[in-house]
């Protein structure tokens, strides 16, 4: 039997074990040695400009899990097809003059959508048809290529902490429309963005909730830092609680050759499996399939120009209708 005397250490070391454990996390940086809040932003900047996902999962809240093919080019170009059971059930295009959806259609998914071809100019509306979370797409291509979604500039730091449970540097900043808290993670010997959250500044001073996102599990890809899961979450239309999206990444590829300038009218579809997006990429189709615009004046010149533009977006960020009922712009007036 332990003496009273002989149990002191050990209720010490207990103590103070357990004492460690409620501080959680502690910062990579000594007390009162804070790193400047700029600094911290500024490793926000995406650390690649393009990157093929030839292998995902996205499921959304506890739904079933689909496929997803992505590829993605700065500062707002991108393709993705969903799949389930191999078979497509949407593809979204988006590029800097317009979007291109794909509705096959295959599920119930609430939003009663006709199948058909839709499209117009690029928006976070097409975003949200093809992920159910609104998006803008600069905002959505920045999270694939390991960027923080920043808010316009100009805008001023309102506060900086370290977050012991979470082990995360957190800098707040606004300007005169929202408001967004930005996670870092200390990785190495460099901050890493890990997560946002984005609300809009109402007249009265409250703030509404947007949107939140945040990885895990950062890994080196091409020497760049990405991560394999992203959970992006925001609130349900008109309803309480919140719509969850997760995307699990299994397979990434830095820096892709997209191909030659779209030239055609019926550009292939990124996804398809009979078709790949262009005869310079090979998609991996290796599927576990049971895991289930520009507004204003448009005189000769500005026709030309959108020509020219359009003439130089590779054929994997176009739009494809073959096939399907033309139904013009899903997201106008939203």
């Amino acid at each position: 039997m332990l003496r009273a005397a002989s149990l002191c250490p050990l209720l010490l070391a207990l103590s103070l074990a357990t004492s460690a454990g409620c501080r959680g996390i502690a910062p990579p940086y000594a007390p009162g040695d804070s790193p400047d809040p700029e600094a911290v932003l500024a490793a926000g900047a995406p650390v690649l400009t393009t990157l093929q996902v030839p292998r995902a999962k996205v499921r959304q809240g506890g739904g079933p899990q689909a496929n997803l093919m992505l590829v993605a080019q700065a500062p707002a170009r991108f393709s993705g097809t969903i799949q389930v059971s191999g078979n497509e059930l949407a593809t979204l295009a988006v590029n800097e003059l317009e979007y291109g959806l794909r509705w096959v259609g295959g599920r119930d998914d609430g939003r009663s959508l006709a199948p058909g071809y839709y499209s117009g100019p690029p928006s976070r509306c097409a975003v949200g048809a093809l992920l159910g979370v609104d998006l803008e797409p600069e905002t959505f291509v920045d999270l694939v290529l390991g960027g923080a979604p920043m808010i316009d500039a100009p805008y001023e730091v309102l506060d900086r902490r370290w977050d012991r449970k979470q082990g995360r540097e957190l800098v707040t900043v606004a300007n005169d429309r929202f408001e967004q808290e930005l996670a870092y993670a200390w990785s190495g010997a460099a901050w890493q963005f890990a997560g946002a959250s984005l609300w809009q500044r109402e007249a009265d001073g409250s703030r509404r909730w947007l949107w939140s996102v945040s990885h895990e599990e950062l890994h080196e890809i091409d020497g760049a830092l990405l991560p394999k899961k992203t959970e992006i979450r925001r609130p349900k239309p008109g309803k309480r609680g919140e719509v969850v999206l997760h995307i699990t990444f299994l397979k990434q590829v830095a820096n892709p050759s997209f191909g030659a300038a779209s030239s055609s009218s019926e550009p292939p579809v990124a996804g398809d499996s009979e078709d790949p997006p262009n005869a310079g990429d090979s998609w991996d189709d290796d599927w576990d399939d049971e895991d289930e615009a520009t507004g204003g004046a448009s005189g000769d010149g500005d026709e030309a120009d959108q020509v020219d533009e359009a003439e130089a977006i590779p054929a994997a960020f176009v739009g494809n209708p073959t096939g399907l009922t033309v139904r013009g712009d899903l997201c106008a007036g939203r």
